[in-house]
This record gives C-alpha cells, sequence and structure tokens, in this order.
C-alpha cells in the first residue's frame, strides 16, 4: 500500500478557534488535506475537501463561515486535480471515508458516485437535522444520490486490519478516523479533527469548534492510548508545522 498525502486548499482562521488561549488578532493558515491509500483489494480516499466552487464565491458556498474561514487556492487544487496529479481516476476510488461531513471534508462527495461512502450513522443524522445546515454542515457537500454506508462502530474495510476505521466522536457527534497497518512499517493514523493541531494531542487543549468537549476529551485520551499501543504516527488535521515535515515520513507520499 502507498498512503498519498493531498492538500486541497488553505483556511484562513483566528488561532483562537483552534487554541483557545491564543491572541485574537492573530491569523494562520491551515492546510485542509484529502488521502489516498492504494490498496490491492481497491484504493480507499479519506476525505474529499471542499467544493472547488468556494474559491469562486465563498459567500455563496458557505455563507456566514467565509468570514471566519477564508479559502485559499483555486480550482487547480481541488481533490480532482490532485488525484490527477498522481494518474487516480474518480471512477477508480473503491470506498471513500468521510471522518465526518463538515464543508472542508466532505465538500468533494459528489464527484465519487462510483465509491461507497463509509460514514457514521449518528454523523449522517445530525447532518440531515434543520437547524445544522450552515453550521459547518451544507447539503450541497453531502446530500447526493451517493452510496452511504452508515456505521455504527469500527469497521475493517478489507478485513485484514490494513484499513481500519474507528470512531472517535466529539467534533462532531459521529467523527471517525482511519488507521492504516502496513506490514514491517509504522502504523499511520489519520486523525481528521480529532486533534487537528499537534498541542490537541501533546497538551490535551480543546479547540472552540467542538460538538462536545468533553468527548472530545476522551477520544484524544483513547487515540493517545492506540497511538502508544502500536507506536502509530499521528496526521493531524490541519497542522501546518507537521504538513511541512510529512515529506521525511517513508511511508506517506506527498502531492501538491
Amino acid at each position: 500500500m502507498k498512503i498519498y498525502a493531498m492538500s486541497c486548499c488553505r483556511l484562513k482562521a483566528r488561532k483562537s478557534i483552534f487554541l483557545p488561549q491564543a491572541d485574537k488578532d492573530i491569523f494562520i493558515e491551515l492546510p485542509i488535506p484529502a488521502f489516498l491509500i492504494t490498496h490491492p483489494h481497491g484504493d480507499v480516499l479519506f476525505d474529499t475537501g471542499p467544493h472547488p466552487d468556494v474559491f469562486k464565491d465563498a459567500f455563496g458556498r458557505w455563507g456566514g463561515l467565509a468570514k471566519a474561514f477564508q479559502p485559499i487556492g483555486d480550482e487547480s487544487i481541488g481533490i480532482l486535480s490532485q488525484l490527477k496529479k498522481i494518474d487516480c481516476q474518480p471512477d477508480g476510488i473503491r470506498y471513500v471515508v468521510n471522518s465526518h461531513l463538515h464543508f472542508d471534508h466532505a465538500g468533494g462527495n459528489r464527484f465519487f458516485p462510483e465509491a461507497t461512502f463509509l460514514v457514521s450513522k449518528k454523523e449522517l443524522a445530525f447532518a440531515k437535522r434543520p437547524e445544522n445546515e450552515g453550521r459547518g454542515y451544507f447539503k450541497a457537500d453531502w446530500d447526493h444520490p451517493l452510496n452511504y454506508q452508515e456505521l455504527e462502530g469500527k469497521f475493517d474495510i478489507y478485513g485484514d486490519g490494513s484499513i481500519v476505521v474507528t470512531p472517535m466522536p466529539g467534533h462532531t457527534p459521529g467523527h471517525q478516523i482511519l488507521v492504516v497497518r502496513q506490514k514491517e512499517q509504522q502504523a499511520i493514523i489519520l486523525s481528521g479533527d480529532s486533534v487537528p493541531l499537534k498541542e490537541h494531542y501533546k497538551n490535551l487543549v480543546v479547540s472552540r469548534n467542538n460538538y462536545d468537549n468533553e468527548q472530545v476529551l476522551e477520544s484524544v485520551k483513547k487515540l493517545q492510548t492506540m497511538v502508544d499501543s502500536e507506536e502509530a504516527f499521528v496526521v493531524h488535521g490541519h497542522d501546518a508545522e507537521q504538513w511541512a515535515e510529512l515529506k521525511k515520513h517513508h511511508t506517506i507520499m506527498l502531492s501538491f
């Protein structure tokens, strides 16, 4: 197997959203990744980034959220363009795993009509609630005639332990991570927004944009136990410093 890390754009946001003790006047730019895992039984995509229309009209796509999260990039760095760089066709993706259905993680779902989408049952139900439209969720991202397989717990995609979807709620009710194990190599944990920055993992810092902060802390402690037991490598959801260092990790291929 190979893991391809792809940055589908960057988001400019106040640092204090993620690290509450930070000065409110400090802004940071966050990578918005998606990951392709090649497997003999079929390729797996983890998250699909934002919809490319956001680069044309951010407010039209995201409404008021575009003020808090400003997209940086253009259509040339969206998920389809990233896959094209590594000669991967959308109809060649067998599974898409959505860590959750927020605007920066599921905006490209519609481009994979042939895939089976592995999404938490709780997450899909939460996204469908009318009161949540515009609060990180937009039907234009996920509400398409796609094959959603609703998960209610851990799911071993190919039954061999190589790619396992694992619940990690808190940021959203149905947030999930992906554990990738390769023979004789270090396990990789794609953490989504369970620990978007290294401070959330190492120092148990809780960001401001979660559904349930207590559940976040429980999930991070669970994640730490997983990492320690397998000596795994955690890929944070939006850490710019780590993104710059990923080139040094021999089991991850980068595509920009």
